[in-house]
């Protein structure tokens, strides 16, 4: 049996198209924090249970009888995460499970500008010592990330971001859910970190360079500065803990934390990742 935490999200609705090309529903368990986000996915044959962060016992009922479990990292301040990740871990030892998949990001230091890494350092470290069998899936920047800055570019003929000339892997949600369906179904070694990344890193040229060819027009780059943006997230009603995580993503992509490039996808998903470029071509047709 596997089971999946937070299968309402986007990743986790990813993972679970994937997993109905691979395995049956019958040996899969979805949870959230409430059921009702999971909607009728139990009609499909899916088992459905409730596994609240914040609610180990929930966690522990769920995840009983599991053997091995994606756990998909929670949402909040990094203190709410941290004390998160480490409840779903403690809950998963007591429940049985033997084995854990964990989707970290890319660059879990201390020293990371990104002001989220934080969390993903923590559970790293709290899954290797709590003696579980362990698969660390650290995924890049997703390519949707870019679709209202890509939306922007062609309709102002302006690609503004701030970092413009930081490079990053970007890669999709398809490939990084067929990535962990590879690593839930056998294909990784236990005890493993992987790094899932598209196959080449663009920086705000290249997605320019890109839009230009597709579009027909010259697009013009801007290095935006973080303050334009985060008084744009405050404006919409963002928490101030998104501003900061947001903005410092930005930052660390400037300063080129998430350039490097691996081949894991590929390993994995027994495919290759799909580029940025065929990405920017399929978002502009739609």
């Amino acid at each position: 049996m596997l089971a999946i935490t937070a299968a309402n999200g986007k990743l986790g609705q990813a993972v679970i198209a994937e997993l109905q090309k691979n395995v049956a529903p019958a040996n899969v368990r979805l949870t959230a924090r409430s059921i009702y986000k999971l909607g009728d996915l139990n009609s499909l044959g899916f088992e459905v249970a409730r596994a609240d962060y914040d609610d180990p016992a929930s966690m522990e009922k769920a995840f009983s009888g599991i053997e091995t479990l994606l756990l998909i990292s929670g949402a909040g301040p990094n203190e709410v995460r941290i004390a998160n990740h480490r409840a779903a871990i403690d809950a998963a030892k007591k429940a049985g499970v033997k084995r854990v998949v964990y989707i970290s990001f890319t660059n879990p230091v201390p020293g990371s500008k990104f002001i989220w890494a934080a969390p993903y350092v923590d559970a790293e470290a709290y899954l290797k010592a709590s003696g579980l069998t362990y698969i660390i899936l650290r995924d890049n920047q997703y390519a949707s990330n870019l679709d209202s800055l890509l939306a922007q570019a062609k309709e102002s003929g302006v690609f503004a971001i701030p970092g413009a000339n930081g490079k990053v892997a970007y890669i999709t949600h398809e490939d990084v859910a067929a990535a962990i369906v590879g690593a839930l179904t056998g294909k990784s070694k236990d005890n493993s970190i992987y790094e899932l990344t598209g196959p080449e890193s663009f920086d705000a040229h290249d997605i320019a360079a890109v839009l230009s060819q597709e579009l027909s027009k010259k697009i013009e780059v801007v290095d935006a500065t973080l303050d334009s943006f985060a008084e744009f997230f405050r404006s919409i009603g963002m928490p101030e803990f998104v501003v900061e995580g947001l903005t410092s993503i930005y930052a660390a992509s400037g300063a080129g934390e998430y350039a490097s490039v691996s081949n894991d996808v590929t390993t994995l998903a027994g495919r290759p990742a799909t580029s940025l470029s065929d990405y920017i071509r399929s978002y502009l047709k739609h």
